[in-house]
């Protein structure tokens, strides 16, 4: 059974408002965060808050936030006097979330297509990220996200460096109102807390990966030549005693791979382009 919008608010296509009206999937949402009752969760873009009822049936304190005034009015009507809600009215983008909900917390949201794969880098690389992320987004971002070696993005590359992900399970349009044109995937974020050497470590590899990804048609050898303004047999030479080769595409590299380029081109002396 599902809930339809008032006619008299209008999605945002500009914002990717999506609304997930299918209460199976919602609640099917609520479960995959896997929370025990009582933790601390902030639901970007509450819309109607169909996702809202679902995470407090299982005993959450939900921070919602909204963007659009008339759907935050609408929120607190329709919760009003729930103890374990807040409704913040805002843009997450612009938010302190650690201030708005009580350490440790967690984030479980329909994220809005036009703003979800930046809100999902900017948590898990904040020196206080969320415990988790169990969030909705298309299913294109979601696959960079999870992807092996073969099929690497730079997104690939800078979300891994700081998080554990995987792919939960698909929702079609049909769940939400309006319709999107593509289908979306559940995906679960776990930040990582590396100590401050492996933080420099993922912070080095992800500067070498944005100058491989910069220009991924061309080799390896190319791109990181171009990128770091290196003569290109000096980078070829430096790749290949690391035992990279030297011919490969950025997106075939693993994430150790990508630490060995670092190691390898920091000791080669560099000559001027």
């Amino acid at each position: 059974m599902t809930q339809l919008l008032q006619p008299a608010f209008r999605p945002s296509s500009r914002r990717g408002q999506n609304f997930l009206v299918d209460r199976a999937v919602q609640r099917r949402i609520a479960a995959a965060a896997d929370l025990p009752p009582g933790s601390s969760v902030v639901e970007i873009g509450a819309g109607t808050g169909n996702l809202t009822t679902a995470l407090l049936a299982r005993g959450l304190r939900v921070t919602a936030i909204e963007i659009e005034a008339a759907l935050v009015t609408r929120l607190r009507e329709r919760f009003q006097g729930v103890e374990r809600l807040s409704i913040v009215a805002g843009d997450a983008r612009r938010l302190s979330l650690p201030d708005l909900a009580s350490a440790p917390y967690h984030v479980v949201a329909n994220l809005p297509y036009s703003v979800g794969t930046r809100l999902v880098v900017t948590l898990v690389t904040s020196p206080d990220p969320p415990h988790s992320l169990t969030v909705l987004l298309q299913r294109e971002v979601a696959r960079r996200l999870t992807a092996a070696p073969g099929e690497m993005a730079l997104l690939s590359v800078i979300v891994q460096s700081h998080a554990h992900v995987q792919r939960c399970f698909d929702v079609p349009p049909e769940a939400f109102r309006p319709r999107p044109k593509v289908t979306s995937t559940l995906v679960r974020i776990v930040p990582t807390c590396p100590s401050e050497r492996g933080a420099a470590r993922a912070q080095a590899r992800i500067a070498m990966a944005r100058h491989g990804f910069a220009q991924t048609r061309k080799k390896l050898r190319n791109s990181l030549a171009a990128g770091l303004q290196r003569r290109e047999a000096e980078v070829g030479a430096a790749l290949a005693s690391a035992g990279v080769d030297p011919g490969r595409r950025p997106q075939s590299l693993a994430l150790a791979e990508w630490d060995l380029v670092v190691g390898a081109l920091r000791a080669a002396a560099p000559a001027p382009a």
